[in-house]
């Protein structure tokens, strides 16, 4: 089997969706060599990716292609290593480095992967004019597929995200978390996992937290994450006087164990190009509760593994430096028509978990239907096989 040399574009900071997805893929990759060899290009890149990369011996150049030394520089490594294939990851708004560049220094071949970026504002004109010099454009869902027609009129073939099954905690390591969280066993965990940030929704969980305790005023309630909106969204709390019922955890590197312990995901994105995280719930055999907006329809079956909510509240427009602007539309999870971004019905939001909060051996069993349609679907194994079926494809072509 000849081999194919795939060099991954994209900007390595912080470990996000798009990077920790890369770095799974890269280290499974490893695991079981068939002649495609990876290479990186790193826009930038953080001292924690960097180490990363080196533990997992894949070749890198850190290269942000901005001046003309810096083109020769990747133009040379590229022709020294004949790479055959150009993967770009979600930089779509950057048609000069992921389109022209590559083109002139003879990469015959470029793979544009959306995971995002569409959504939100992008050089559509200069887009549509070097669409030609993309070889090939995959994306993580249909809702990527649908704004990517819409706003640049691209064709895209989708290959859903492939998630990293965890490994196996031992008893004690959660019981640990148990203690550090000042839980019990039987104690009643709703949580959201995410980025605190405007597209994650996190208001309307929290707008949903007094009218689940009228029901369950023992619930707890977590959230793992940070971000550029966590100071206003424990002032939101506050004003609602259920700040003292809700756990800010901040970063935590032991977030997929934590889920474990929850009863019920809540994910009330206002945008969501997949959801990565509904399937690491799966993996945590737990139920989802999520808006019914973009890719979150395609990983959640409703009533099965999880419920979706209807998005009927207005999100608001922030402009404070650091935090991200809405989109200026979305894709409607029931009929996958573009609309405005909107916020989780708050009342259908927090009746849901309400149901799985009632009915345990009910959200055991989504849960257990979410895990075995992820172990089939959205595998590690899978997304590594779709990709390496694309590369050669394009190279025999």
């Amino acid at each position: 089997m000849d081999r194919v040399n795939v060099m991954h574009m994209l900007g390595l900071t912080q470990a996000y969706g798009v990077e920790r997805q890369l770095l799974d893929h890269l280290k499974f990759a490893s695991l079981s060599p068939n002649g495609i060899r990876h290479y990186v290009c790193a826009l930038k890149i953080s001292d924690d990716m960097r180490l990363e990369l080196e533990a997992l011996h894949v070749p890198f150049i850190v290269n942000n292609l901005r001046t003309p030394w810096k083109v020769w520089s990747f133009s040379h490594y590229v022709r020294k290593n004949k790479i055959d294939i150009l993967h770009a990851h979600n930089l779509l708004r950057y048609p000069i480095r992921t389109r022209i560049i590559p083109k002139l220094t003879g990469i015959p071949n470029v793979l544009e992967h959306e995971r995002g970026m569409v959504w939100n504002r992008c050089p559509a004109l200069l887009v549509r004019l070097t669409n030609g010099l993309s070889d090939n454009h995959i994306c993580n869902s249909q809702a990527a597929k649908i704004m990517l027609k819409h706003k640049c009129n691209i064709e895209a073939t989708v290959v859903h995200n492939g998630i990293k099954i965890p490994e196996l905690k031992k008893p004690g390591d959660v019981q640990k978390i148990l203690e550090d969280l000042a839980l019990s066993p039987v104690d009643k965990v709703v949580g959201f996992v995410g980025r605190l940030n405007t597209p994650k929704g996190v208001p309307a969980y929290i707008k949903m937290v007094p009218i689940v305790r009228r029901q369950y005023p023992d619930a707890k309630f977590l959230i793992v994450g940070d971000g550029p909106m966590r100071q206003e969204l424990e002032q939101y709390a506050d004003s609602l006087g259920v700040r003292k019922d809700i756990t800010f955890l901040g970063f935590r590197k032991d977030a997929r164990t934590i889920m474990k312990l929850m009863d019920v995901v809540v994910v009330p994105s206002i945008r969501e190009p997949f959801g990565n995280v509904v399937i690491e719930a799966a993996f945590a055999q737990k139920p989802v509760v999520a808006s019914c907006v973009d890719g979150l329809a395609e990983t959640i079956v409703d009533g099965k593994t999880g419920f979706l909510v209807d998005c009927t509240e207005v999100a608001l427009q922030r402009s404070r430096k650091g935090i991200s602007r809405l989109p200026s539309c979305v894709v409607e999870g029931r009929d996958g028509k573009t609309r405005p971004p909107l916020l989780p019905n708050t009342e259908q939001l927090a009746e849901r978990v309400i149901k799985c909060l009632g009915a345990p051996e009910e959200a055991r069993q989504m849960g257990l239907n979410a895990y075995q349609r992820a172990k089939e679907y959205f595998s590690l194994e899978r997304y590594r096989n779709d990709l390496d079926h694309i590369y050669r494809q394009m190279v025999n072509r």
